[in-house]
């Protein structure tokens, strides 16, 4: 039997803030008004970047105008 994994990779609030293109106090933030999803390390905070991205996606509404 194959045992297939996923591996996830947490980004610090620096790697998130350059992947998503916003200063590093965007993403500190918004961890403080729990606007996106994080993983709280002993003291440090970390990223699923998928996760990140699947939560903006879900709050993007997408308006059609008539």
């Amino acid at each position: 039997m194959i045992e297939t994994t996923t591996e996830r990779i947490l980004l610090n609030s620096k790697e998130l803030a350059i992947k998503l293109g916003v200063p590093v106090n965007t993403v500190y933030y918004w961890v403080s008004k729990n606007e996106i999803p994080y993983i709280k390390a002993g003291k440090h905070n970390r990223f699923d970047y998928e996760e990140v991205m699947a939560y903006f996606k879900q709050k993007t509404q997408k308006r059609e105008f008539k």
